[in-house]
């Protein structure tokens, strides 16, 4: 089964999916990119189990996210976060730490979707559309900023993985600016740079995502 490039449009807002609803549309896909979405999001167990595959596809058509027309067609919110599964070329997973949780926000970044998924009780995911005027650099930018303001002491840790390899960085406020580390020897110290600006952090999460402008 192929996913379809036609009619994709990304929910305004969150919308909830559960873990057996995300398996199913993993699962619908035989491509990488939907492997690597079950490794990174930890559904490969529930991908290969048949009962929560079809509890997937019938909740998801309970709750007119798909119809039937000889087969089970997606719709609505389905479609684009099938897609971006599917067809994914970048997943960024971003640690949101202060002193009393942490936070994760999955980054799902595709040709022509991009995805911000953050696991919830209960198995569940809440699913924004990345805005597509937006950098996807930029993005993970404004969530670690936004965590700052209401953690000024808050940290965060990125790990970006592709489907030949993965990068990783963390992040703490330096002052008024940043510092970032990486772990280049689990035996030893974090390597740290420190008496970044706004402009610097965002050159090492480039960096980090395999960018380099």
């Amino acid at each position: 089964m192929t996913t379809s490039t036609e009619l994709i449009e990304s929910p305004d807002t969150a919308v909830g999916f559960g873990f057996a609803e995300i398996a199913y549309l993993i699962r619908r896909f035989d491509t990488e990119a939907a492997r690597k979405s079950s490794q990174v999001l930890r559904l490969e167990e529930e991908v290969r189990s048949d009962p929560i595959c079809i509890a997937g596809s019938s909740s998801l058509l309970g709750r007119g996210f798909a119809g039937v027309d000889d087969e089970l067609e997606l719709e609505g919110p389905a479609v684009p976060v099938a897609y971006a599964l599917s067809k994914a070329v970048r997943w960024s997973e971003i640690s949101l730490v202060d002193g009393e949780k942490t936070d994760t926000v999955v980054h799902v970044e595709s040709d022509k979707v991009s995805l911000l998924m953050q696991p919830r009780t209960l198995g569940t995911w809440f699913v924004f559309a990345q805005d597509p005027d937006v950098d996807g650099a930029d993005a993970e930018l404004f969530l670690i900023e936004e965590h700052r303001q209401t953690h000024p002491e808050g940290t965060a840790f990125i790990r970006v993985k592709s489907i030949s390899g993965e990068d990783h960085l963390l992040i703490r406020p330096d002052g008024l600016g940043w510092a970032v580390g990486k772990v280049i020897d689990p035996t030893k110290d974090v390597e740290e740079i420190t008496g970044l600006d706004t402009a610097g952090l965002l050159t090492r999460i480039r960096a980090t995502r395999g960018e380099t402008k």
